[in-house]
């Protein structure tokens, strides 16, 4: 059985530099750098603890404030269970963009537990925001709480996290109370998920879906900035170690109750997300979709062809095989597939496994080689040289020699 009660994932939010990682730090390991560096996209950070004796592990997403960085706050709030949103009280705009962040963490994470956290009270001679001002910019944006910390002095730090911690708890036990209870969880009118005899069970349209939905994937902490470059779950399920999944091992048991909140979570998620098919495995994210198409779900049948466009675009290789093995691209006119295998997004990703053409149809294999044999330059429309195709088809960057644009 597991040795924890919960995981939690817990989000450091707000614009640098106000403390984010001095706090992680200070709560995780309690040490204290002035020197703190900027964060680039996210630092993670892990913490076990008991509380109200349960033992539970937080995981502490500390996600870069600066703007260049935001893109990929959406992606770094999914499944996220708590949030502390932070700014400086002795810097007087530190609280601009509170309704920015509140609007990307709530549609990431939903309807989770957040609290404002006013960082450097060990500055009070230097203060511009008054604890007035922070309480009362909590109780506009409905948060949960608001407190004031000094990563320095360590003041209220552990506090705080005790605090969010709990009402995690408090959270997560109503959801599966709820679950449990009712053992139906309704994603829209046409999705349904049920937990029958032990076993989670999907209706379209109410029909029982058959399809394979269990996928298991062990993010190692030590290494978990290896995959910011993973796009889709198809390529974290190629990435990642799948160990987990090994249903005969007690050492990962997961009780048919937590499987059920998963899968519920998961679909919501993809409906939510418009049914983006990189959130789900491509087994079942595109036969659900099509399934969803025939039982008359209007997003469905709007998102179907864009969804088998986009996954094509992307070029990876088994998402590709994928659909050209179960006639997906059979959606999709001649043109708009020729398009799309002229597109830089596809043609980089030629390298991994079109090398020989020995696995895909004749008639794919015809189409990459005659879009090589006259590939040209977008920008001076100069026809690009057999030795520089073959300098792509290695994996090698490619300029043009004209124009000197950089092509792949």
């Amino acid at each position: 059985m597991s040795t924890y009660d919960y995981t939690f994932k817990i989000m450091l939010l707000g614009n640098d530099p106000i403390g984010k990682t001095s706090l992680a730090k200070r709560y995780c390991y309690n040490i204290f750098n002035p020197s703190e560096r900027l964060t680039i996209g996210v630092d993670f950070h892990v913490k076990t603890i008991e509380l109200n004796g349960r033992r539970l592990k937080l995981q502490i997403w500390d996600v870069g404030g600066e703007e260049r960085f935001r893109f990929l706050l959406p992606t770094y709030c999914l499944g996220a269970n708590a949030a502390m949103f932070l700014f400086d009280i002795t810097k007087p705009h530190s609280l601009d963009c509170v309704a920015e962040w509140v609007q990307i963490i709530r549609q990431g994470s939903g309807d989770i537990p957040i609290v404002l956290i006013g960082t450097k009270l060990h500055l009070q001679e230097s203060r511009v925001i008054s604890r007035e001002e922070g309480i009362l910019t909590a109780e506009n944006y409905h948060f949960s709480g608001y407190a004031e910390i000094s990563s320095v002095s360590g003041q209220n730090v552990s506090r705080t996290f005790e605090f969010l911690t709990e009402l995690a708890i408090n959270r997560a036990e109503l959801v599966n109370t709820t679950i449990r209870a009712s053992k139906k969880f309704k994603v829209n009118d046409h999705l349904i998920l049920k937990l029958e005899k032990n076993t989670t069970n999907i209706y379209v349209g109410g029909n029982l879906f058959q399809q394979c939905k269990f996928l298991l994937l062990n993010l190692p902490i030590d290494s978990i900035r290896n995959y910011d470059e993973i796009n889709s779950i198809d390529e974290a399920a190629e990435k990642l170690d799948s160990s987990l999944e090994g249903r005969g091992s007690s050492k990962y048991y997961i009780s048919p109750e937590t499987e059920f909140w998963g899968h519920c979570s998961n679909l919501q998620a993809w409906y939510e997300n418009d049914y983006d098919t990189r959130i789900l495995h491509r087994n079942l994210a595109f036969p659900l979709l099509k399934a969803l198409v025939k039982a008359g779900d209007r997003t469905a049948k709007a998102k179907f062809k864009e969804q088998v466009a986009l996954r094509l675009e992307s070029g990876y290789p088994s998402v590709v095989m994928f659909l050209v093995n179960k006639g997906y691209l059979n959606y999709l006119t001649e043109e708009e597939v020729d398009t799309i295998l002229k597109n830089p997004k596809f043609l980089k990703n030629v390298p991994k496994w079109f090398n020989n053409f020995k696995n895909i149809p004749d008639w794919l294999g015809n189409k990459i080689r005659a879009i090589f044999n006259d590939l040209k330059c977008p920008y001076c429309n100069i026809k690009i040289k057999k030795s520089s195709v073959q300098r792509i088809l290695k994996g090698e960057s490619l300029r043009c020699e004209f124009c000197y644009s950089s092509l792949i």
